[in-house]
């Protein structure tokens, strides 16, 4: 039953997709038809019966292709970005090759704007229809209905809170049937524990399911390969589930090499193009607050020139995305040469070498409102991890577990810690958790909300 429906499936995604590809053709040619009367457009010299032989061609070579690039493969545990970005790339690959070969083939020149229209059309409505199917499969599977049947190899913390996430995620239509391990108890989490491991195959074949995970701890690897060879035979879907949970690092990104997969332990979401994002807000908002903040800070350069002996400005190497050092501006809250004796210590509370102004412009972050232009500079960001010196990483490093991890994004003007409260002299691990936190569920809206909350 369950082949019968996933057949039924694939037939009808290949029949939108087709459909895709006849809509998108004849609405390029009525845009283009619409755009030249409205003077748009010039004119197309073809009738749309010129494009029928493009047409076709693109309809053939999406069905051989969208298969071998794996638009037809399961998708319940992809994300739905995965799959509109497979879409799209298959969409431009396939029009590539039929502009290509038409243009060569054909006598009938192609309109570049009716081609241009194809495209546009084409990725639009194909992404659309991924996105409806997969929101009318997701509905499906939340009534109970196209659901595959899981086995779980393994009762350990990584085989439980595999449950625990196809439990909470529901719309991937995986519902665990039972457990396989070795152990003296009958249930776990409601479910039976079948055994023992070496049977594997046998429990598979007598209590059919349609996956089957891998997912024991990596102290049991010998297990594993005697699982794993002992499923090869088996019909259902094997899924290997690697133990990263015992690695605290940053958030996992699995690529493939050929045929080998490369598991990136410090994959960070500021990646790619939220990288570009992130840095045209660090611009703009740099810009547009040293021009608010102008003003302040000439009157606070005053002040401290008049209130105190030494320089107005403050300068002191830093660390930041990659270890790399440059150099911090902040204004001077200290006496001049306040390390000449005590070499690089946090400033404390009731520190005497901290001037007057100097207290109150730590009270209130003032002094760090010349780190604007080491913003604009690309140095650092308007929000990340607060920069540390050289001398205190190599201390920290040592004694801090995963601090150096911090180092994987730009340091910020401010941070997920300091608007949880962790300035100054504050637990550092606590800030090393906050700082750790915010790198792997970075978002532009979290920026957003630490910088006005």
């Amino acid at each position: 039953m369950v082949k019968r429906h996933h057949k039924l499936m694939l037939g009808l995604m290949r029949a939108g997709d087709l459909a895709v590809v006849v809509f998108s053709w004849a609405l390029a040619y009525g845009m283009h038809l619409v755009g030249a009367r409205a003077g748009w457009l010039i004119s197309p010299t073809h009738s749309f019966f010129d494009l029928l032989s493009s047409m076709v061609l693109s309809m053939v070579l999406a069905m051989l292709l969208f298969s071998r690039m794996g638009l037809y493969e399961p998708k319940r545990t992809k994300s739905m970005v995965t799959e509109v970005a497979g879409i799209a790339q298959a969409v431009l690959l396939v029009w590539m090759i039929t502009y290509a070969v038409s243009s060569f083939a054909s006598s009938q020149k192609l309109s570049r704007a009716t081609m241009g229209l194809v495209l546009a059309d084409w990725i639009l409505l194909a992404m659309a229809n991924r996105l409806m199917a997969r929101i009318i499969l997701r509905r499906l599977r939340l009534k109970g209905m196209n659901l595959r049947f899981a086995a779980i190899v393994g009762t350990g913390r990584l085989a439980q809170r595999l449950h625990h996430v196809l439990a909470k995620n529901k719309w991937t239509g995986i519902e665990v049937k039972y457990f396989v391990d070795d152990v003296s108890r009958d249930k776990l989490l409601g479910l039976e524990i079948l055994g023992p491991m070496n049977s594997i195959d046998q429990i598979v074949d007598e209590e059919q399911v349609d996956i089957v995970f891998v997912a024991l701890s990596g102290r049991r690897r010998e297990q594993i390969e005697q699982v794993l060879s002992r499923l090869a035979m088996s019909s259902a879907d094997i899924r290997l589930v690697p133990d990263l949970l015992s690695f605290h690092f940053l958030k996992h990104d699995i690529t493939q090499l050929d045929e080998l997969p490369i598991v990136t332990l410090t994959h960070s979401p500021q990646h790619g193009w939220n990288s570009v994002i992130k840095r045209t807000v660090d611009i703009v908002g740099s810009i547009a607050a040293i021009i608010i903040f102008a003003i302040p800070m000439i009157i606070l350069a005053a002040v401290i020139k008049l209130t105190s002996p030494g320089p107005v400005f403050y300068y002191q190497k830093r660390a930041s995305l990659g270890d790399r050092m440059f150099t911090i501006i902040k204004f001077r809250t200290m006496i001049d040469n306040a390390e000449s004796d005590t070499g690089a210590v946090w400033a404390s509370s009731g520190d005497t070498r901290v001037t007057g102004v100097g207290r109150f412009m730590r009270r209130t972050s003032l002094d760090e409102l010349p780190q604007l232009f080491n913003v604009l500079l690309g140095q650092m960001s308007l929000v990340g991890p607060r920069p540390e010196r050289p001398e205190l990483i190599q201390r920290f490093r040592q004694n801090v577990p995963r601090y150096m991890l911090r180092n994987q994004v730009k340091a910020g003007m401010t941070g997920w810690a300091q608007v949880n409260g962790l300035r100054g002299k504050t637990s550092l691990r606590k800030r090393v958790q906050y700082d750790l936190y915010y790198i792997s569920n970075w978002s532009l809206g979290l920026d957003w909300w630490i910088l006005f909350v």
